[in-house]
């Protein structure tokens, strides 16, 4: 639509005025001056019943509760300090995820000298889901021995990222809400029973052992118990909140995490020249004499334009998720109504060629050279992969760290192919979070000495 109307429009969606927006000027006034205006979210069948009733601070609306969950998440759990003194998780699950591969291919390519096929995004998907399991509740999901819970936990995560991006009748046309069209209220409802159930055993968990004070390590629902008074004066319960701000974390550090690094090594096997730029850095800076660790990360300028221009080319939702103007305004000379909902482009504003020559084409180099400077902090109105102003993503700093850290191992201790040589599908599928439509198998082949892999 943006190539027929233009980079600042308004739709209809139903009985709600829409304003898309996919242009530098635009979005800069958005998150800048008007940023107080569309800092709320709209009240929605989905923030109901798959956000906790608006308990989830990615649901709820502009207010007291949301300012004080926010000044929670970003003081008390996403802090620099937190993540350092919890960075050993991420460290130990990357180790696994690697002996991990490397053990695949001692079993299925006679003892690791052969190339072994791997569908490289279910391991990603699972590395991805254990850290932030292991950050918020102490434990690797995907490390029991029962496989169909570990199959089913991240199938209905699936389940809630398609369905909550589906619009909504009742929402949209205004339909009363007991008419529920197509069922979708009564999908949400199974799919938060399912999740419910889930954290809830977290919380009871937390709290039995903290009061047999036999809990040695703080994750994030320790600290939650330890902050929010027992009788909350938010308007939620204590283990409502940490319900929902657990499942928040989940959906938005594990999902869209898993998604960036599968569309990063796809575009790295169809540009293999880029992949070998890649690992020529990493042997320079690091060298095959030890592993790459986090430290390493700011010396790596390649590396970290890689995961700049993917997230450029496939943010982790096309659309941003909808703001909505608390008050009348104006936006590049265009008067907004209040109640207006406010949609970013993000597909639109990264491909823009006013401002990204040769924008369908994967370049890490335009990060070193045209956009050297540009980062996902939200500060720069051209990329802003995670959102900008009072609403971005509390979480990028902890999803960029896994991403480096991942994608550096990966591509430091493996040789990568495809199945016969063929490129990627890069096909999108459907979803908020725009994840690639089929699996991604590669080859796998060890390129580092065999003790440094059984260490781990």
């Amino acid at each position: 639509m943006a190539d027929k109307y233009g980079p600042i429009f308004t739709i209809w969606l139903g009985k709600h005025p829409v304003l898309v927006i996919s242009n530098y000027d635009a979005v800069k006034q958005c998150f800048t001056k008007n940023d107080s205006v569309f800092a709320t979210r709209s009240r929605s069948t989905v923030g109901k019943y798959l956000g906790y009733n608006y308990a989830g601070f990615g649901f709820s609306p502009y207010g007291t509760y949301w300012r004080d969950i926010r000044k929670m998440v970003m003081v008390e759990l996403l802090s620099s300090r937190r993540l350092e003194t919890l960075k050993h998780v991420q460290i130990s699950e990357v180790d696994a995820f690697i002996k991990g591969l490397f053990l695949l291919c001692k079993t299925e390519g006679h003892n690791g000298l052969n190339p072994t096929k791997v569908v490289i995004s279910d391991w990603i998907e699972h590395l991805t889901l254990n850290v932030i399991t292991r950050m918020i509740a102490g434990k690797r999901y995907f490390d029991s021995s029962d496989e169909g819970d570990e199959q089913r936990f991240g199938k209905i995560l699936k389940e809630f990222m398609y369905v909550s991006g589906n619009p909504v009748a009742a929402d949209v046309i205004g339909f009363p809400s007991w008419i529920d069209f197509k069922g979708q209220v009564k999908a949400m409802k199974r799919i938060m029973k399912e999740l419910d159930s889930v954290m809830g055993s977290w919380v009871e968990e937390h709290y039995a052992k903290k009061e047999t004070n036999s809990r040695d390590e703080h994750d994030f629902i320790d600290v939650m118990i330890s902050v929010i008074e027992d009788n909350s004066t938010l308007g939620y319960t204590r283990e409502t909140i940490i319900k929902a701000t657990s499942l928040n974390l989940i959906l938005a550090g594990s999902e869209t995490t898993a998604i960036n690094l599968i569309w990063i090594l796809s575009l790295l096997l169809n540009n293999r020249h880029v992949l070998k730029l890649a690992q020529e850095e990493l042997d320079l800076k690091v060298g095959r004499d030890r592993w790459i660790e986090d430290t390493d990360i700011e010396n790596l300028p390649y590396l970290q334009a890689i995961v700049k221009e993917t997230l450029r080319l496939y943010p982790p939702g096309p659309l941003s998720v909808p703001h909505e103007a608390m008050q009348d305004c104006q936006v590049c000379g265009f008067h907004i109504p209040k109640g207006t909902r406010l949609f970013v482009n993000l597909w639109k504003l990264h491909r823009d060629p006013c401002l990204w020559p040769d924008p369908e084409v994967f370049c890490p180099e335009r990060f070193l050279t045209t956009h050297v400077g540009i980062d996902a902090s939200g500060n720069h109105f051209e990329f802003i992969p995670f959102g900008s102003g009072r609403r971005s993503c509390p979480g990028a700093t902890f999803a960029l760290q896994v991403t480096h850290l991942t994608l550096g191992r990966l591509l430091q201790g493996f040789e990568l192919a495809t199945p016969m040589d063929m490129p990627v599908d890069l096909t999108e599928g459907l979803g908020i979070t725009m994840p690639k439509a089929t699996s991604l198998e590669v080859i796998l082949t060890p390129r580092l000495p065999f003790e440094f892999y059984e260490d781990r």
